[in-house]
């Protein structure tokens, strides 16, 4: 199946209502006596949104043409790449992702209507991710200089 983009013209999802969930990646045993076991599964983890986006008329026509169109999203069968915000401080950033389910449209109100989904992506990508140490150890203030330095002088080494 084809991996299609989100258009372009349309808004991403609102970021107060992108909520993600994560696989967890070990088993938790609790034995009736002794320590809780804690054993190590997979590290091949997906994760899961609840989105919400927030259209004008034409906009919503423009998503449920783009949903069901066999060239795009095909009844919400193929993949798909559009920008969530990971809930950090780098912004929205590309995912591939696929619905759960068809979404629904779930309010219209004069010219705006409402329409919500969960989504599944099989890895995430996170631009952050080859730095969880270094973010974990810097001191505070870090933030001011951590987009440039992720963004600017890493990409140029």
């Amino acid at each position: 199946m084809a991996t299609v983009q989100y258009p372009d013209r349309l808004p991403l999802p609102q970021r107060a209502s992108q909520n993600m969930t994560q696989d967890t990646g070990f088993l938790a045993t609790q034995p009736a006596v002794g320590p809780a076991i804690f054993t190590p599964v997979t590290t091949d983890l997906k994760a899961t949104w609840s989105l919400t986006w927030l259209f004008t008329l034409q906009q919503a026509q423009v998503f449920k043409s783009w949903l069901r169109s066999p060239t795009y999203c095909d009844s919400g069968r193929n993949w798909f790449e559009m920008a969530i915000d990971l809930g950090d401080n780098q912004g929205p950033q590309v995912q591939t992702l696929h619905f759960t389910a068809m979404p629904v449209q779930t309010s219209k109100d004069g010219i705006m209507v409402t329409w919500t989904a969960t989504v599944i992506c099989n890895g995430i990508n996170d631009g952050t991710a080859d730095y969880d140490d270094w973010i974990v150890e810097a001191p505070t203030g870090y933030e001011d200089w951590l987009d440039p330095l992720v963004t600017v002088i890493l990409p140029e080494a």
